[in-house]
């Protein structure tokens, strides 16, 4: 390849790429000029740790989700939820999930029957655990505090959101085993849920999906029969009718999630349900001079008395010496001895 050859595959070599970076600087430069911020959270090894209250969109604020666990026994199910207030540092959501399988048509009447209806409301709370020692964070110290604390002397899952709430359900059954007589009847309940959820994966464009685990369970009031399949009428009869609602009197589980949850949006959950002091720079700062202010109070009297103490031991002598000859100067004018 002659001289003049190189020159001009080095000139346009050279242009290729000047042209490739310009083009690559106005992306950037583009999405800087729109703060867009994307987050995938498999990235992440810990939850966000900045400052500034972050607003949310109304598809930031929605998530689906479904259990893996109820598919696993034939009831098909979806959920919703959403988030009380549009900023990162809310912890607080509701909810609604639909479970339904019933009915399905047949030639006959089977031997077995597997139909299930339940409509659900909930609300909860997410929360991750504290530090204790971050930004002066004390344990509790009175039990009813320490009875629900977040508070850990060490975090060993930084990454894992929990979560706590109420919920209300309203149930329709029909459960048949050729081993025993059938129950259909509708069900009230009313309880409590826990679980966490932790990151699985996240889309560029921020959304992401979480793996939810929990179990919930209350107070159930029925009202059901009981009925039996017969072979030759082809049908269910009613053996035994109870009228009227009745409370159990013991608790009962209602739901063990093993689920997948969708987040829309461009807000994984690392990056959601923090906490106000986290997020507020100015907050923070005024809650660290004041903390500081009192750890120097604090301080100063602890070595206040030491400090007399070290003063009327080393010096005091030297200030009542001065005191005595000031007190005979003026008993005795200059010039004048004294009688």
């Amino acid at each position: 390849m002659s001289e003049g050859k190189r020159n001009c595959l080095l000139l346009v070599l050279m242009t290729v790429f000047s042209l490739s970076m310009h083009a690559q600087n106005q992306v950037v430069g583009t999405r800087t000029q729109k703060g867009k911020q994307t987050y995938a959270p498999f990235n992440f090894k810990a939850p966000a740790d900045k400052s500034g209250v972050e607003k949310l969109s109304i598809p930031d604020r929605i998530t689906l989700r479904t259990n893996v666990a109820d598919w696993a026994l034939m009831i098909p199910n979806i959920g919703v939820e959403f988030d009380v207030r549009g900023t990162t540092w809310n912890r607080w959501t509701v909810g609604a999930n639909v479970r339904y399988n019933w009915q399905t048509k047949h030639t006959f009447s089977p031997r077995y029957v597997y139909n299930f209806f339940e409509a659900r409301i909930e609300g909860r709370q997410y929360w991750r655990a504290r530090q204790i020692g971050y930004r002066g964070l004390e344990p509790h110290t009175k039990i009813w505090d320490k009875a629900v604390s977040i508070r850990r002397r060490r975090v060993k899952h930084p990454t894992t959101t929990w979560y706590r709430g109420v919920f209300v359900s309203y149930d329709k059954y029909s459960f048949l085993l050729p081993i025993t007589d059938g129950h259909e009847g509708e069900a009230i309940m009313a309880g409590v849920t826990y679980g966490f959820v932790r990151p699985l994966f996240g889309w560029s464009n921020g959304n992401s999906v979480d793996l939810e685990v929990g179990i919930s369970g209350g107070f159930m009031a029925v009202r059901d029969a009981t009925y039996r399949h017969d072979d030759v009428a082809d049908s269910y009869p009613i053996v035994k009718k109870k009228e009227g609602w009745r409370v159990l009197p013991f608790p009962v589980p209602n739901e063990v999630r093993v689920g997948l949850v969708y987040r829309l949006g461009r807000y994984p959950a690392l990056q959601k349900y923090r906490y106000r002091r986290d997020v507020d720079i100015v907050y923070d700062s005024h809650r660290d001079s004041i903390y500081q202010a009192h750890v120097k109070i604090r301080e100063e009297k602890r070595h206040f008395k030491a400090d007399y103490e070290t003063i009327l031991r080393h010096f005091w002598h030297v200030y009542d010496s001065i005191a005595n000859v000031n007190r005979l100067k003026k008993e005795v004018p200059h010039g004048k001895k004294k009688k």
